[in-house]
């Protein structure tokens, strides 16, 4: 009798196809390699990187530029394992991702299987993302793949999106069954939902009366898409806005009612303004403690002295890290535009509107002030605050910076103007050394037509350069801007500041030299155009050229690592710090 139908690899490859999915992002083993063959042949793109790590980043940059869904598939144990930290952090700032991984066969799953984890239980590698995923599936045969894809698929892209995993036994891949792929006609239709209309009208009458009321938006809504509806509705109340890090570039940050990003590193004028708000609509964030100043009042939100209307699609989120007056369960595009349309035309008295701008101006005039104390200093090392101008002066108005952590991170969401939505993508909630690299070329893969910049410092590059490699074999032209300063200087900060002590942050050889790899020659050895600046005043002209170029390029630029980042918030950790060498 002859065996009819697809192999499992097959359907799930029809399935990711059917569901729109372009690229696959990855490494090969023995366990996976059946899918990476079905994906070619139904014309998906395996995008193979030689680190899983790297690939995860570079798959969440990927979704969060094309909005197109973020796929995994690895090798089992050591190739699951290698990507835990970076599903963790697209988990962790919302991203839908789908992540496959083979595993052994299953009729070997009681035995002592090559590199099967059995210590606990049999073939448990998946255990392992059950703290970090929405949902986690072994499918030991193949005819539970069409229900369990539909359900995957839902999952990881509705409601507060994030991550899901299949494992997969390899044997599974190789059975045939008979069924329909799994396509989103043949999947439910979840609508955007409306909020509550009682709550919305409560919501528009508190802010059509406030002297001083404030947007802070989050990344919710880059995940909803409502750039166009925050910026309507912030224009209809002529209220600021303030943005969490992550959610940097939601609102235009050219715009005159930007204030900018809150928190431990924000700018100085958000942290005012949100701190002397009356009335507070946050959309989409989560009040993470990097945002909030470690949620203490006297430095970024002042709640409950403020009166506070959360917008979020997911009800764990709303009144979790303040308490609310009005919590509105609903998505942030669609309940956005039902407010603008129940406040109606100019709901704020005029006079109202001028005095709130007039001191909005006046905090965000003093704060550029402030900035030039660093900003235009032409100390060598370079300071890592006139890197920053320069490229954001440089950089067109649409580019998209992908950042690591450090002052390339802190300091980015600081001082970089963003006027694009996705133009500003980094690790939030995890905020993971090493993300820029790979995340960069994801983000240059799902924008092809923006230039996208990767700041990385020195410590993040060399832990993940395999990345490079990927940008050569495709010919991907990121500009990744290399801080290179001989320390992990956020954490040599920490130890000169509360213990006297840099021991374990600084890159010296075993005289005490300061070391690092030729990053020039380490360039060419990839096939990697590169160029060096010492020179605070060779910034201008050197950014420029490397912003021409249309090829993978790593601009080195020496910077200070002994200047810390601008803190304007709070973060508790100095109480014990602070104590840490009695």
């Amino acid at each position: 009798m002859t065996e009819t139908g697809v192999t499992g690899a097959i359907f799930m490859a029809q399935c990711l196809k059917a569901e729109g999915v372009e690229k696959v992002f990855g490494q090969c083993g023995h366990t996976n390699y059946a899918l990476i063959d079905a994906c070619q042949r139904l014309g998906i793109d395996y995008v193979s990187f030689r680190h899983e790590q790297q690939a995860v980043h570079a798959a969440d940059a990927y979704y969060r530029v094309s909005k197109k869904l973020a796929v995994i598939n690895v090798h089992l144990s050591p190739g699951l394992t290698n990507t835990v930290t970076g599903v963790a952090s697209a988990a962790m700032d919302g991203t839908p991702m789908v992540v496959i991984t083979g595993n052994t066969p299953s009729y070997h799953h009681p035995r002592e299987a090559h590199q099967s984890m059995r210590l606990h239980a049999d073939a448990s590698q998946g255990d392992i993302f059950k703290p970090i995923c929405k949902r986690v599936w072994r499918v030991d045969d193949a005819k539970f793949l069409p229900e369990v894809m539909h359900r995957a698929l839902n999952i990881a892209q509705t409601g507060r999106p994030g991550a899901v995993l299949l494992d997969i036994p390899m044997d599974v891949f190789s059975q045939k069954i008979e069924a329909e792929p799994v396509t989103r006609s043949r999947r439910p239709n979840f609508p955007r939902s409306m909020g509550d209309a009682q709550g919305v009208a409560e919501a528009a009458r508190l802010l059509a009366g406030a002297a001083n009321p404030v947007i802070f938006a989050g990344n919710g809504v880059a995940m909803s898409g409502a750039f166009d509806e925050l910026r309507a509705l912030a224009e209809l109340l002529q209220a600021p806005v303030a943005t969490t890090l992550v959610g940097k570039g939601v609102f235009p940050e050219t715009h005159p009612l930007s204030v900018g990003t809150t928190g431990i590193w924000g700018a100085r004028v958000a942290n005012d303004t949100t701190r002397n708000a009356d009335v507070i609509l946050a959309v989409g964030t989560a009040f993470g403690e990097a945002d909030c100043s470690s949620w203490r009042s006297d430095h970024t939100f002042d709640i409950p002295g403020s009166t506070l209307i959360q917008i979020d699609i997911d009800p764990q989120e709303i009144g979790k890290s303040y308490p609310v007056d009005i919590g509105i369960l609903g998505d942030a595009k669609a309940t956005l535009a039902q407010l603008a349309e129940t406040l109606g035309a100019s709901p704020r008295a005029a006079e109202v509107v001028e005095a709130q701008a007039e001191t909005v101006a006046a905090k965000k005039a003093a704060w550029r002030e402030e900035l030039k104390d660093t900003q235009l200093v032409d100390t060598k090392p370079i300071h890592p605050a006139r890197l920053l101008m320069e490229l954001s002066k440089a950089a067109p108005a649409d580019a998209v910076f992908v950042t690591d952590v450090g002052w390339n991170k802190n300091g980015a969401g600081q001082q970089l103007e963003i006027a694009s939505p996705a133009g500003f993508i980094t690790s939030g909630g995890m905020a993971t050394m090493g993300y820029s690299p790979g995340a960069a070329v994801g983000a240059k893969i799902g924008a092809p037509d923006r230039k996208v910049l990767g700041l990385v410092g020195d410590g993040g590059l060399m832990s993940v350069l395999g990345a490079l490699t990927t940008a050569v074999e495709l010919d991907i032209p990121v500009l990744w801007v290399l801080f290179n300063n001989f320390c992990y200087s956020t954490i040599r900060t920490v130890g000169t500041t509360y213990f006297d002590n840099k021991y374990g942050t600084e890159f010296r050889t075993p005289d005490g030299e300061l070391y690092n790899p030729d990053f020039q020659m380490l360039a060419k050895s990839f096939g990697i155009a590169s160029a060096l600046i010492e020179e605070p005043d060779d910034l201008e002209a050197g950014i420029k050229a490397a912003l021409a170029k249309d090829v993978p390029f790593l601009l080195e630029v020496r910077t200070r690592g002994d200047v810390p980042m601008p803190r304007t918030g709070y973060w508790d950790i100095a109480d014990f710090l602070a104590n840490g060498n009695d």
